[in-house]
């Protein structure tokens, strides 16, 4: 599945700079771009960061058209960007792992949003109804599956 990332703006085409292309700074919390610009935070929305090479810069910088055709770049991040790259780096270097995520995990995940939510949405809202609506649904899941698995007789067998 394709990392989901978006590029500067509607305006971009495939020929500028992506956002690969960047230097990110842990350290100082800021982008520099391919010419050494450097691209600082300036707004922090929802779980992502807003990063914005000064106007000045990119108006007389030589590589403006390979870049950007607003006044200046822009980029944003995740708040847990690291924390995807770090899985991107394990699912590189273990793929076998994401084979037995597929088949372990996510079938079962599939069956709960098909079966029991139909639609795939929670009626309940916030995270406490949340919670106690996945609770229940897992704990169907499983009942279900345990049956199908012993079936009736024994169940109620262990059950008892």
């Amino acid at each position: 599945v394709p990392i989901n990332r978006t590029i500067n703006s509607k305006v971009e085409e495939p020929s500028f700079f992506r956002r690969e292309d960047f230097t990110y700074d842990r350290e100082n919390d800021r982008y520099q771009c391919p010419t050494g610009h450097l691209l600082t935070l300036v707004q922090l929305n929802k779980g992502k960061r807003f990063y914005r090479a000064s106007a000045g810069a990119c108006g007389s910088c030589a590589l403006k058209n390979q870049c950007t055709k607003t006044k200046y770049r822009s980029i944003t991040r995740h708040a847990y960007e690291d924390a995807f790259e770090r899985m991107a780096l394990r699912m590189q270097a273990h793929p076998e792992i994401v084979e037995a995520r597929r088949s372990i995990v996510e079938h079962p995940f599939g069956n709960l949003k098909q079966w029991i939510y139909g639609n795939g949405r929670f009626l309940l809202r916030q995270l406490k109804g949340a919670r106690t609506e996945m609770a229940l649904a897992v704990n169907a899941y499983n009942l279900k599956r345990a049956i199908n698995v012993l079936g009736v007789r024994r169940m109620m067998e262990l059950l008892a």
